[in-house]
């Protein structure tokens, strides 16, 4: 995806811990930039992630995740993927692949 778009994490972990778990995906750098819980806004116990935090436009951004609240901020750029928790085997970011080349 890294050909086709700028990638941004904007997760809701500990910034210690995401870095460790990113340092070991991105091994060969990647992703542009990385946010992190301190980036989120908290409410109701739950960390949404706000697109306006990456300062980009948002007509041009998108964010994938598995939790639909994450981006209650802006539903029109979101796309709910499953779960992959307890799933050695999950996919599901590869079968997204042809549906986020088309709408570059």
């Amino acid at each position: 995806m890294s050909k086709a778009y700028e990638l941004v994490i904007l997760t809701a972990a500990m910034q210690d811990y995401a870095d460790w778990v990113l340092d070991q995906l991105d091994t060969e750098h990647l992703i542009s930039y990385r946010l992190y819980r301190q980036h989120t806004n908290r409410q109701n116990h739950v960390y949404l992630k706000d697109l306006s935090m990456i300062g980009r436009p948002l007509s041009k951004t998108i964010i994938v995740d598995n939790v639909a609240s994450n981006f209650t901020n802006q539903p029109q750029n979101g796309i709910e993927i499953r779960s992959w928790y307890d799933d050695p085997a999950d996919i599901a970011l590869f079968e997204l692949t042809p549906i986020l080349l088309q709408i570059v």
